[in-house]
């Protein structure tokens, strides 16, 4: 497991974000991704990603959309391609606003391709050690997106996504351990992270037994005892529910939750509406 970005200049990797334009962009996972960029002194790059497949249906005489004032109607390819282009410039505008207010280093890109195809590229330029942003609200049912990020963007070490609540980027970076080899790089990421947030770090150690959280953090106390013990809580959670784990990280309010893709947190077999009611912060999902 790594949680890293590569330095500005490296030429290793960056904070790709991820733009689409299927549903509002979330200023939290824009301010996110400047967070990122900036705790690993990395770059960004905003990727505007034009669908292919929506390209592709205009081809078809059945094609249609709605719009308010005129109900259905044809959807012509020029007509689309204006939308794009009108869409994908705001977009990149708020991101250069972003990164200037940030003093990030940032470039713009637009690409039409399939979205995932599009990722994946993007970051096996110059990777492996990219971050995908993604600049679209997670929601219930996101889980099968994820995990094709997961599984098909080989080139990075981690998503940060931003839920529909998500309101606040400064605060407490929340690391969830699950397993005792995660905490010292766990500890490590959210240490650069809470150097940006404003806050500290509090680790959140979660199991589904009482025994094992008990041994886990007399293994991390003695991991510290040389040095300063961040924060330490145990989340006593079965392994199907998540909710006792969304209602620790709302509790905790921080600006950044820190959590290793696959275990209990979430993975492709764990239901993020939990996590989509109660965060309201970015997410940083690591390998």
């Amino acid at each position: 497991m790594i949680a890293h970005v590569a330095a500005a200049g490296e030429g290793r990797g960056r904070v790709v974000l991820w733009l689409g334009c299927s549903t509002p962009s979330s200023a939290s996972a824009i301010e996110a991704a400047m967070l990122l960029a900036r705790a690993f002194q990395s770059e960004v790059e905003s990727l505007f990603v034009e669908d292919r497949q929506l390209f592709d249906l205009t081809e078809f005489p059945f094609a249609r959309t709605i719009s308010g004032e005129e109900g259905w109607r044809a959807l012509p390819r020029e007509d689309l391609e204006r939308e794009f282009r009108f869409i994908g410039a705001a977009l990149q505008r708020q991101v250069a606003d972003a990164a200037r207010r940030a003093d990030i280093p940032c470039r713009s890109r637009v690409v039409r391709d399939d979205p995932l195809r599009a990722v994946a590229s993007a970051c096996a330029e110059n990777g492996p050690w990219n971050v995908v942003a993604i600049a679209e609200p997670f929601r219930a049912g996101d889980e099968k997106r994820l995990g094709q990020i997961f599984a098909d963007v080989l080139d990075t070490t981690g998503v940060v996504v931003a839920g529909p609540l998500a309101r606040r980027t400064q605060g407490p970076v929340v690391a969830a351990i699950e397993q005792f080899e995660q905490l010292d790089p766990m500890l490590r990421a959210a240490e650069r992270l809470a150097s940006v947030t404003g806050g500290d770090v509090k680790v959140m150690l979660i199991g589904d037994r009482r025994n094992d959280l008990a041994t886990m953090e007399g293994q991390a106390r003695l991991l510290f005892a040389d040095g300063k013990t961040p924060a330490i809580e145990m989340v006593l959670a079965a392994r199907s529910d998540v909710v006792p784990i969304a209602e620790a990280v709302r509790r905790h309010k921080g600006g950044f939750l820190l959590a290793q893709y696959g275990g209990q947190v979430v993975s492709e077999e764990t239901s993020l509406r939990p996590l989509a009611a109660a965060l309201e912060c970015p997410l940083l999902l690591v390998r």
